[in-house]
């Protein structure tokens, strides 16, 4: 953590020490600095906790209309104040484009493909068994209410790569090892497939922390009606 002299400050800031000191004092009375024995001023914990807060509150300005009419409130809190983690991510409108690009994302996976949704996986039940073949670890997290619908799909009910059932799902989610979509529901619960798409570290993260959260919480895989139980 740099800390800076007044002088210093005075320097980088192109103004008199001065002017510099009545700006350091106003921001350590406000508790952004502190003043160590050295003289030397640096940043205090709460002024660091602003800063973390403020990529969150800038990604979700950029997107208000978005948020709007979207339901964020199913994603669970320690991952909502991590919104800023997303700041690099960029939204994607169009929603017959996007469930294409489903497609190809999942067909170019080569390592991993991690998919939260309700259930609609029929038209890619195809592709995600075969890349499962293939060495690619896949792993499907379904809405509960979708089990009976997917069951008539004889591709999605055998057990060709791990899927486990949840009762809602908080977001759709689509991680490879290339890149990340996420859709939130609209406040009426129906989906417009809107994606934040990203391919930076900090999206990708963001999206594998919440996916494993919920991965770990949901419950075996059932698709024929057999007893539910956690997984150990």
């Amino acid at each position: 953590m740099q800390s800076l002299k007044l002088n210093e400050v005075a320097k980088k800031m192109d103004i008199t020490p001065t002017e510099a000191f009545r700006q350091l004092q106003r921001l350590t009375d406000a508790g952004l600095l502190e003043k160590t024995s050295e003289g030397r001023y640096r940043s205090t914990a709460y002024s660091r906790l602003i800063l973390e807060s403020s990529a969150t509150l800038g990604f979700l300005s950029k997107h208000r209309e978005y948020f709007r009419d979207h339901d964020a409130s199913l994603i669970p809190p320690q991952f909502r104040v991590r919104f800023g983690e997303l700041s690099k991510t960029v939204l994607l409108t169009e929603a017959v484009v996007n469930l294409n690009t489903s497609t190809e994302v999942f067909k170019n996976a080569e390592k991993r493909i991690d998919a939260m949704n309700e259930g609609h996986l029929k038209s890619n039940s195809q592709i995600l068994k075969q890349q499962s073949m293939k060495g690619v670890k896949v792993r499907s997290l379904l809405q509960e209410n979708m089990v009976d619908t997917l069951k008539e799909d004889p591709i999605v009910a055998e057990r060709s790569w791990e899927k486990r059932t949840t009762p809602r799902v908080c977001a759709i989610v689509i991680l490879t090892e290339k890149i990340v979509g996420i859709a939130l529901p609209k406040l009426d619960g129906k989906m417009d497939y809107q994606v934040f798409e990203g391919t930076d570290p900090e999206s990708m993260r963001w999206a594998g922390d919440l996916f494993e959260d919920q991965w770990n919480k949901a419950r075996p895989w059932q698709p024929y009606g057999g007893p539910k139980t956690n997984p150990p």
